[in-house]
């Protein structure tokens, strides 16, 4: 398709992101993840209010301790299953993708160029821009659901 092992490595990163959100919508229940990682930057702020306050605050302190403590496990329950469709999923994709590319240098570009040289190792380069564009989708996700949530606290607002 591209005669660049570059670009095709962009374009396989790219579907194993979406890939990989997919599985997370599916198995790992998104929402209730985002809402507990919500709450967790309260309570952290909360946390972080009443370590200024001092020892007066102290069962206050312990009380948002142990409920930051819950809002973890929670957010956790679901990680071993994810992982594992993860693994099932990715691990048949990424012997395929190691098998087509073994032994391929990728020709860098600007800046990459400066720290690795013209060329790298098609292994690091498909990490790096996985790492990015898995950041990039996840943005892109965050910022649909925020979006979403904030036409659906418009519609109920308008409702009443």
């Amino acid at each position: 398709m591209f005669e660049n092992p570059a670009i095709q490595l962009v374009l396989v990163s790219a579907i194993f992101a979406v890939i990989s959100q997919v599985v997370q919508l599916v198995v790992g229940k998104r929402h209730e993840m985002r809402k507990t990682q919500k709450a967790m930057r309260e309570k952290n702020k909360e946390f972080k209010e009443l370590m200024k306050k001092g020892e007066s605050h102290k069962t206050e302190t312990e009380r948002v301790q142990r409920e930051m403590l819950d809002l973890s496990t929670q957010s956790m329950k679901n990680m071993p299953k994810l992982m594992i469709v993860n693994m099932i999923v990715f691990l048949p994709l990424f012997g395929y993708v190691s098998q087509a590319y073994e032994g391929t240098k990728v020709p860098l570009f600007f800046p990459l160029n400066l720290v690795w040289g013209a060329q790298g190792d098609w292994f690091w380069f498909y990490v790096l821009c996985s790492f990015l564009i898995s950041i990039i989708v996840n943005q892109v996700l965050n910022a649909y659901d925020e979006n979403k949530e904030k036409k659906k606290g418009m519609t109920i607002t308008h409702a009443q």
